[in-house]
């Protein structure tokens, strides 16, 4: 009766399930933010009894609750993201949890009620920026739980190590979402008989030239190979083998591929436990089981034959653009050949993972050639995702010694520019990391097509040289060599001595008359200040008093934020007018740093000019709310357009007031405007009379910016038309977009070799802007200049003639030969007041 009554008690007793845990964490760029819950469970589990608490800076109180709903199946996920998530995040979202505001230093606890099931870090410790070290570390990463963690952590106030149960992806990898590969509490081993209850034969690896699985049957006409989960058996030619990925590659023989192009004939071999490799050209027998490894299809190596030399492997022509992504998946793991002559359009990461971005031709952002959501745009967009290859160096882990391209090493004397370019080379094509990318067989030669220049390729037919300058974050500590870290900008004085070093050599070299400039600290106009720092730095390289600052009246700063605008100008060839002015309310009250304008007069010839300085707000940092007029619509304009919109609205009505008391209407507007050249800010700006100068003599050529390897301007010159018809010319110097973040002066995950290595106190990667430069040729009211553009050419000469032919009486201003009458004669003596030889039209 014992037996029995002890026996009736476990029956009765309630099950013991699994609880749900963290399986997936992403910490990426703005407002991507997202956590996946895992059921490993063999019965579904009611979230409603379930709520994530967010402990933020090592607070032991939640910041943030969010409670749970719904009910997650057996093996099932959940996925919540940040209401501001970029599409492709949004896309994998099962719920929100509105602005998520969390960061790699905030604890992340799962509670079932008011017990803890798991948590992510250590509630009640700031760590600073993350958890972990040597770049294993929770902040800009996605991190996957491994696939042996069982259950969660459930002791919130112990050491947190993230290397020990989870893995580490690069900023803004999404793929893993959605689903997990943890163990389920299925209460048996799995698995099962065969039909008619008999057990299925082991497969055994065999003999050379048995018969084998053919990799296109494995590779399959999706991107998710049919025999998932099978164990069989390959046959085929070893094409790489990449230690740092712990396998090889191999390829079927030409014999033994089939006749559809949509299945390709390349394999991973993952080597799993296995510590030897066969050799390029061998041909091997594997065993293995097939999986999908985060998207790729491999192999894990359980058995292996070499079975000699196999035939000469033949590769695979592919060009890009592709016509559809899907054109990479037919072709995953194999041999291929690049025919074309490709250029580099993405150095972002080459510092950190030795790798960069290929393309067919240089790669722009849709909404700077085309307005925002036309099908133009849309198009271009669809192109450029279509025309990328990351070119990978094939070292283990990050921010490598040595970054191997170009050949036989990066340094700042033998550097690689966005827009140089790559002859046509052999590598496999591997999917890896949620990206495309050739693993390259042998040098990959570069050549020099997007070569530095040492000063600005001006015309030099002005007579004035104003410019817009974005100096990245300057800050000079407390200005007598300490006060470091400050808010931004270098971490110590070393880093702002180098930072200095650059930002002068540019500045210098862009030698301008009048120069706004960007991203100042925000600390006054004392002599310790950064702003009279710059002044002193260029004065110390181009003489005593070459340059001065402006102020506005009655400040001593502009603005509360942490940055702000400046105007330096050169006593020798200008004069401020009046005072420097700014405006403080609207849009430029919150997010949009608040301009400064000035009135100049030319010392040579009394001609006068205004210049409105901007910066505009960032594209970053969302708003919450999926109502919010700022959100990020998804038209490629980012968030903070509508404020951007409001700041160009407010602007144009405050300079038609003449805040400087001038009323000449030669107005000069630059800087960062965080707009793209057809979106809506510029476009406002541009139906406000200005004209777009970039534009005008670079049509959709103009860049100083570069993102995700897509070129377009963030910093803009528009004229007033009047000017316009005064700018001689307009351009951009490349010194910043188109070089690599190693160049910069941080020293941060630099080795000290690199630091001396990539370093110089040049121009190049002064900032991760371009600086512009506006040739002027104010021209006042010469009355020789009849189609006022700022030269006296053939076209004046003709329109002249045109009014004498008129027969109308024409005032004496027209009376070039100066002898109290206008006639034909004065056509002649025009020919003398031309600006260019033979009145030739420029």
């Amino acid at each position: 009766m014992k037996f029995n009554m002890l026996l009736l008690a476990a029956l009765l007793a309630p099950a013991v399930h699994a609880e749900p845990f963290f399986s997936e964490y992403v910490e990426g760029s703005s407002n991507n933010k997202a956590l996946e819950i895992y059921n490993p469970d063999a019965a579904p589990i009611d979230l409603s009894a379930y709520n994530i608490k967010m402990y933020f800076n090592g607070g032991t109180a939640p910041t943030k609750t969010i409670n749970l709903s719904g009910v997650l199946q057996p093996g099932a996920t959940l996925v919540i993201t940040d209401t501001a998530s970029v599409a492709t995040l949004a896309a994998k979202s099962n719920m929100t949890m509105g602005t998520s505001n969390f960061n790699g230093d905030d604890a992340i606890a799962l509670y079932k009620g008011t017990t803890l099931v798991d948590v992510f870090g250590q509630i009640g410790l700031d760590p600073g920026t993350g958890w972990g070290s040597n770049g294993n570390v929770t902040v800009d990463k996605t991190l996957v739980r491994k696939a042996t963690v069982s259950q969660g952590d459930t002791n919130g106030a112990d050491a947190f190590d993230p290397t020990v149960e989870w893995d580490f992806f690069t900023k803004d990898t999404f793929d893993n979402l959605g689903s997990h590969a943890g163990p389920t509490n299925g209460g048996g081993t799995g698995g099962g008989t065969g039909g008619g209850g008999t057990t299925p034969p082991a497969v055994v690896i065999g003999a050379c030239n048995d018969s084998a699985t053919k990799i296109s049957a494995i590779q399959g006409t999706v991107d998710v190979s049919p025999k998932v989960g099978e164990t069989l058996v390959i046959e085929a030619v070893v094409s790489k083998v990449v230690t740092s990925a712990t396998g090889f590659y191999v390829q079927e023989e030409l014999a033994d591929q089939d006749a559809d192009n949509a299945t390709s004939e390349g394999l991973f071999v993952y080597n799993d436990t296995a510590t030897d490799y066969p050799a390029v050209g061998s041909k091997v027998r594997v065993l293995g089981k097939v999986e999908e490894y985060f998207k790729k299809t491999q192999i894990r190596r359980a058995g292996l034959v070499d079975c000699g030399t196999g035939e000469a492997l033949q590769s695979t022509e592919l060009t890009l653009p592709v016509g559809s992504l899907n054109d990479f998946e037919k072709l995953e793991s194999m041999l291929v050949r690049l025919p074309q002559t490709l250029v580099v359009t993405d150095l972002f990461d080459l510092g950190t993972y030795g790798e960069m971005t290929l393309s067919s031709k240089r790669l722009f952002t849709p909404t700077n050639q085309f307005r925002p959501s036309t099908p133009e745009a849309i198009a271009l967009a669809d192109s450029n995702s279509r025309d990328k290859l990351i070119l990978d160096d094939m070292q283990p882990g990050k921010n490598p010694a040595v970054v191997k391209f170009p050949a036989p090493a990066l340094s700042m004397n033998n550097p690689v520019r966005n827009g140089d370019t790559v002859a046509p080379f052999s590598a496999v094509l591997d999917y890896s990391f949620s990206a495309w990318r050739v693993l390259p067989e042998g040098t990959v030669t570069f050549t020099a097509s997007n070569a530095r220049t040492e000063q600005p390729a001006l015309r030099n037919v002005g007579t004035l040289k104003v410019g817009s300058a974005n100096v990245l974050n300057f800050f000079n500590g407390d200005g007598l060599g300490g006060g470091f870290p400050t808010a931004r900008g270098a971490t110590d004085k070393n880093e702002m001595d180098r930072q200095a070093a650059k930002m002068t050599a540019a500045l210098s070299g862009l030698n301008a008359d009048v120069l706004g400039l960007m991203e100042v600290e925000n600390d006054g106009y004392g002599s310790d200040s950064a702003l009279q720092d710059i002044v002193n730095r260029l004065n110390a390289v181009q003489g005593a008093n070459t340059y001065k600052f402006v102020q506005v009246p009655g400040t001593t700063k502009l603005g509360s934020d942490a940055i702000t605008v400046a105007i330096i100008y050169k006593p020798a060839k200008v004069t401020p007018v009046g005072s420097a002015v700014t405006i403080n309310t609207g849009a430029f009250s919150y997010g949009s740093r608040q301009p400064l304008v000035q009135t100049f007069k030319q010392n040579s010839n009394g001609e006068v000019f205004t210049l409105a300085v901007n910066h505009f707000k960032s594209k970053g940092s969302c708003p919450s709310g999926t109502t919010n007029v700022d959100r990020d619509l998804k038209d490629g304009q980012g968030c903070w357009n509508a404020t951007r919109v409001q700041a160009a609205t407010e602007l144009l009505s405050w300079l038609a007031t003449n805040p400087t008391g001038s009323t000449d209407k030669d107005v000069l507007i630059v800087g960062d405007l965080n707009s793209y050249a057809k979106e809506d800010p510029i476009i406002t700006l541009s139906n406000g009379g200005f004209v777009n100068l970039i534009e005008k003599y670079h049509g959709q050529a103009g860049y100083s910016y570069q993102f995700n390897g897509e070129l377009g301007y963030l910093d803009h010159a528009l004229a007033s038309t009047s000017l316009s018809g005064q700018v001689s010319y307009a351009m951009e110097w490349h010194i910043n977009a188109d070089e690599s973040t190693l160049f910069d002066y941080n020293t941060e995950f630099k080795t000290v070799s690199q630091q001396a290595d990539y370093y110089a106190p040049s121009a190049f990667r002064a900032s991760d802007h371009d600086p512009v430069l506006v040739e002027l040729k104010l021209a006042g009211n010469n009355p020789a200049d009849l189609d006022v553009d700022g030269d006296v050419d053939n076209n004046d000469v003709l329109l002249f003639n045109k009014l004498l032919r008129s027969g109308s009486k024409l005032p004496l201003k027209y009376d070039f030969n100066k002898d109290g009458k206008v006639d034909a004669l004065d056509a002649r003596a025009m020919l003398f007041l031309c600006t260019y030889p033979s009145c030739a039209i420029k």
